[in-house]
């Protein structure tokens, strides 16, 4: 009975140590041809360059779809230039400074009761 259970512990333990070995998380998608059909630049939500089997940019559309296309191909750099500049202006309006606050004409003392100026 005790060699049993020592074997199943052993067996446990040697599982669970195993077990990072071998087991690299594969890409969930990646590209096995690529398309030569330019894509409109408005329909572009963004993209991804891959360097796996092949050198790809995929584009992922508005509508969620993911097309793969040669990065050197004078389409697509065109609509990732697009695609990074609109991401640039997006980046520039969201982070646009508010200025600073009106005057209101009071101050705080040390205690944090106002007082009028």
């Amino acid at each position: 009975m005790k060699l049993l259970l020592a074997f199943f512990c052993f067996c446990g333990f040697t599982l669970f140590t195993v077990e990072g070995v071998g087991s690299e998380i594969m890409k969930r998608s990646f590209c096995v041809s690529l398309s030569s059909k330019p894509l409109p630049v408005h329909s572009v939500k963004s993209y991804t360059i891959e360097e796996g089997p092949m050198k790809a940019v995929i584009f992922v559309t508005r509508r969620g779809f993911k097309i793969c296309a040669d990065p050197e191909v004078n389409w697509a750099k065109t609509v990732i230039r697009s695609v990074d500049g609109r991401l640039k202006r997006k980046n520039m309006i969201q982070t646009k400074p508010t200025g600073s606050q009106p005057p209101t004409g009071r101050t705080m003392t040390m205690s944090g009761k106002p007082s009028l100026m």
